[in-house]
């Protein structure tokens, strides 16, 4: 059984806090295992071990759904006080030393270098010579991992598309990128000299992790049953396979099109695209030295677009 709690918070309080919050937020256990990437009973135990933790009941947890007490209400207000209290922490700490010190984690969806490489890097650049005291951690992970780590507090803010909206999540667009569906060589379509659309549909797709447009998602479903693929990497490697058709961004897929391994199918027809955003987990305050690397992202990519 938990130590009962006696007012001192232990970094293991803390974790157990910041999974509670997470919980609250997207409304229960089961959208909770995407957030946190943990299984159910994985986030039952952390819940029930704060609740011994702290001696209170947090919530109600049956087929009626996740309800919290009054108890649980208290506790996550006050968790959130907490969180934010840390955060003005380090903003008071870097006033006193006249600079902005701390760290900064960043999360970018894997393929983004390939995407928007030169606002950011000059967003990034910009900071570090500004603020030299800060310790930028900048990651790159698939769209749901980002996603995740955003609402877990392991990164300030994200890069990416977005898989799942939620409303824990506040997101800012940054810029659209264009899909267009590919086939490599090897795939019946390659040397085919016309192709009808009931030929690209037979073949099959390897179905994108994030597709924002209902029209485009309802599309997908007339291809036949094919792969999945969470990083643009493994997608382009199954169509390069010529066992799959699937869709890329245009400006990726261009060299392997200039050297004949791959080729467009039916641009005119098969086209949509996804929006890239600034992730943050709502209801946050950022510290100086987040808000001021989430300036100068937003103005860069501002300019790029301008």
């Amino acid at each position: 059984m938990a130590e009962a709690f006696r007012g001192t918070l232990s970094d293991a309080d803390l974790r157990l806090l910041r999974v509670f919050r997470t919980v609250v937020d997207v409304g229960g256990y089961q959208p909770a295992e995407l957030a946190l990437n943990k299984g159910r009973s994985a986030i039952s135990m952390d819940i029930t071990a704060l609740e011994q933790r702290l001696g209170v009941r947090l919530a109600v947890r049956g087929r009626a759904g996740f309800a919290l007490t009054d108890a649980g209400r208290t506790v996550y207000a006050a968790a959130l006080e907490l969180f934010g209290e840390v955060e003005r922490f380090r903003d008071r700490v870097a006033a006193a030393a006249q600079h902005l010190g701390g760290r900064v984690a960043l999360l970018v969806i894997d393929n983004f270098v390939s995407v928007a490489a030169d606002p950011l890097a000059r967003a990034l650049g910009g900071f570090a010579r500004r603020h030299p005291a800060v310790r930028l951690e900048l990651g790159s992970a698939p769209a749901a991992t980002v996603q995740r780590a955003v609402l877990d507090g392991e990164a300030e803010f994200g890069l990416s598309v977005v898989p799942r909206p939620m409303e824990a999540l506040a997101l800012t667009p940054l810029f659209r990128e264009t899909l267009l569906l590919y086939c490599g060589r090897g795939n019946r379509l390659f040397d085919m000299a016309e192709i009808t659309t009931a030929d690209a549909e037979a073949q099959k797709l390897v179905l994108p992790s994030v597709t924002d447009a209902a029209e485009f998602a309802a599309a997908l479903a007339a291809f036949a049953p094919g792969a999945r693929a969470d990083t643009l990497d493994a997608r382009v490697l199954l169509i390069l396979s010529g066992a799959f058709i699937g869709f890329l961004p245009p400006h990726y897929a261009a060299a392997w099109v200039a050297r004949g391994a791959l080729r467009e199918v039916l641009p005119h027809v098969f086209r949509s695209d996804n929006m890239f955003h600034l992730l943050e987990r709502r209801g946050t305050t950022p510290g100086a030295a987040t808000a001021a690397l989430r300036a100068m992202i937003l103005e860069a990519f501002a300019a790029a677009s301008a």
